[in-house]
């Protein structure tokens, strides 16, 4: 026994720090009302999660509206080449009465066709383009109504903290009653319920301390990234606003150290218990996160059982089986919706969004290849007769015509090219230099060929401009 106890002491995979310890999952006290810090993590990475996943689906949603523009489009331009023809064929005339009549009818219909897609594709576009613009301003005012949604009228927190069941209230203190003279008074700390302003507030700070830091994030970025020259600085017709850059830049890195330092700072001594308020924002309110106990649940219920009781009391009593059936469905109609929480809900938005995203992509492919093979049919019409002869339908590949040939170029066959002279000058290269023809020439023989006769090849007469020359390094004379 005392040689496992020694082993076991010495042991080096057994944690020894206070470190170890803390990343374990022993420190989750079960009956603590405060949250653990892995808990607490775990929501601020679901938080962040939801907000990642919001902007996926803006982005499809954005993607999906473009779509839609192109293909109203595409119908608008259709519309219109139809009215088009209608009007060439009521110009032109031809036909009985009733022929006139319809062709009438169905530039009418086309007409109004056109209006409507024309109206309904400005209305995409704006749409589009408002999305795009304010998109992180949208989805801030998204997670404030989801937020002030579950604060108010759910289980007074977030989402986030909701799924994991936490709940705010705020931290109060009270002074006790003086009994003694010689007692002094302390102030005594009592956990309250939110008040309708306390879930206002936490939740337009949940929703938009993270837009303003993402607005500033990007502002400094932009910034940095292009500066402004500063001896353009004093030529500049509004002075102040550069003022106001230069001094956010100055400030800003201070505001960044500070927010990421007042995290960490909060976190750790949360952790230690030094403090029970998990953020700076939280500790401005006064509001904890706690986790939800039988007392809130029973809290919960008491408001649907009332709700109950009067609407059964309000019945008549000669329908009491229809109010029995009555206050049946609406239990059950209760039960569904409680059994509705925010974790499956969430699971459904994910899958519809994610099978929207499939079916989405697999339609534009289907189209994309059916407009093809379309295209492809049209274009072997012509050769439907070389089809039926039996042929294969790679001669009916119709191919580009080529180019028409060069004109013969009027070569100098008087020239004899030797291995190192040059075919201009007729003497031993010197400073060698190729054209685009492979020929080497003295440098200077080929410049001011190119230059007198035009930016040819001297020999073949294919296409050499000056900056295609090429330089080449090898002795001049034969060795």
């Amino acid at each position: 026994m005392n040689d496992g106890t020694n082993n076991t002491s010495h042991n080096a995979t057994v944690p020894t720090t206070i470190g170890a310890l803390l990343a374990e999952e022993i420190t989750i006290d079960p009956l603590s009302h405060l949250p653990s810090f892995l808990e607490l993590t775990f929501v601020d990475v679901a938080r962040n999660s939801g907000r990642v996943a919001l902007s996926a689906a803006w982005d499809v949603g954005i993607l999906y509206l473009k779509g839609l523009e192109e293909r109203l489009a595409q119908l608008e331009r259709m519309l219109i080449y139809r009215v088009a023809n209608l009007r060439a064929r009521s110009s032109t005339g031809g036909g009985s009465n009733l022929d006139a009549i319809k062709r009438i009818v169905a530039a009418a219909v086309a007409r109004l066709r056109l209006c409507y897609y024309t109206r309904l594709r400005r209305a995409c576009y704006v749409i589009v383009k408002g999305l795009q613009m304010l998109t992180p301003e949208l989805q801030s005012l998204v997670m404030f109504a989801i937020d002030y949604h579950c604060i108010h009228y759910l289980a007074g927190s977030t989402g986030c903290e909701m799924v994991y069941g936490l709940k705010r209230s705020k931290i109060v203190k009270m002074q006790t009653k003086k009994t003694d003279k010689k007692v002094a008074v302390q102030d005594e700390q009592r956990v309250l319920e939110l008040s309708s302003a306390d879930k206002t507030k936490s939740a337009v700070l949940a929703a938009l301390l993270p837009y303003w830091k993402e607005r500033c994030d990007k502002l400094y970025t932009s910034l940095t990234e292009h500066p402004t020259n500063q001896s353009s600085i004093v030529f500049h017709p509004d002075l102040k606003l550069q003022k106001l850059k230069d001094t956010f830049m100055k400030i800003y890195p201070y505001i960044h150290l500070t927010h990421e330092g007042s995290i960490f700072l909060y976190q750790f001594a949360y952790l230690l218990e030094y403090t029970p308020y998990w953020s700076f924002s939280l500790h401005g309110l006064g509001v904890v996160l706690r986790r939800i106990t039988v007392a809130d649940m029973k809290q919960r219920s008491d408001p649907q059982q009332q709700i109950h009781q009067q609407s059964s009391s309000k019945l008549p009593s000669a329908n009491s089986q229809r109010a029995q059936r009555d206050v049946g469905r609406i239990s059950t109609l209760n039960k569904n919706t409680a059994r509705l929480t925010i974790p499956k809900l969430l699971r459904g938005a994910l899958l519809f969004s994610a099978s929207y995203t499939l079916v989405s992509g697999w339609y534009r492919y289907f189209q994309r290849q059916l407009s093809l093979r379309r295209r492809r049919w049209i274009a072997g019409e012509n050769g439907a007769a070389q089809l039926a002869a039996g042929e294969s339908t790679q001669h009916m590949i119709k191919h580009p015509i080529p180019p028409p040939p060069l004109p013969p170029v009027k070569l100098n066959t008087s020239v004899v090219l030797d291995k190192w002279a040059c075919p201009l000058c007729h003497e031993a290269r010197i400073n060698p230099a190729a054209s685009t023809s492979g020929y080497v020439f003295c440098y200077k023989c080929l410049i001011l060929k190119l230059r007198q006769d035009g930016e040819h090849c001297p020999l073949t007469g294919m296409p050499c401009k000056e900056r295609q020359v090429v330089r080449l390094y090898e002795s001049t004379v034969p060795r």
